[in-house]
């Protein structure tokens, strides 16, 4: 027995008694549906780069990290379930799967926007040197100084900035980060100015 594409319900027949759909529709009907799904998450995709950018983390590496691999997952498995509804494999474990993944990218930008745009905590200045600076090329730009850390067990940390910001400081310099408590716990960088 096998489940329907469009619906999930089981069906012994080649159309489903559950929506009324034979097997190419359910298949249109799902491949469609996959597609909506597909696009909503690149939305939340560029939501979350978006949030990063206006409220910017400390952590924001990492999470781009986990984010690219929750991107590539989702995308992979995407087009797994496509795959699979073409040949009328049973799918419903990873379809399953798939429609939890596809709001994560908009759980974590709403949770970057809430966290930097309600936080009314006083900001906490923080005096250290730059060590090193890099960018990332390409549509996205992405610069950071690398500064000497002010927080246990760390030696670095890796403060996002603007491309202006980016281009005035050198090496050597000594900075002041003023970083943002969160207002979910998450430390986001309020400012970067010249001591």
């Amino acid at each position: 027995m096998t489940r329907c594409l469009n619906c999930g319900a089981e069906r012994a027949e080649e159309q489903c008694a559950a929506c009324g759909l034979a097997s190419p529709a359910a298949e249109a009907m799902f491949r469609r549906r996959l597609l909506s799904l597909t696009g909503v998450f690149l939305v939340g995709s560029i939501a979350f780069l978006a949030a990063g950018n206006w409220y910017p983390p400390l952590e924001f590496d990492a999470m781009l990290i986990f984010m690219g691999l929750v991107f590539f997952a989702t995308l992979g498995l995407g087009i797994w379930l496509d795959r699979a509804a073409r040949r009328r494999g049973e799918i419903e474990l990873l379809r399953r799967v798939f429609r939890a993944l596809v709001p994560v990218s908009w759980l974590l930008a709403l949770l970057l926007f809430v966290n930097g745009r309600f936080d009314s905590g006083p900001p906490v200045s923080r005096v250290t040197r730059v060590v090193g600076k890099f960018t990332m090329p390409g549509t996205l730009r992405s610069s950071r100084l690398v500064v000497t850390s002010w927080r246990d067990g760390r030696r670095i940390e890796r403060v996002p900035i603007s491309r202006d910001d980016f281009l005035r400081f050198e090496r050597g310099d000594t900075v002041e980060v003023r970083v943002q408590p969160g207002l979910v716990g998450i430390p986001w960088v309020y400012a970067v100015h010249r001591k």
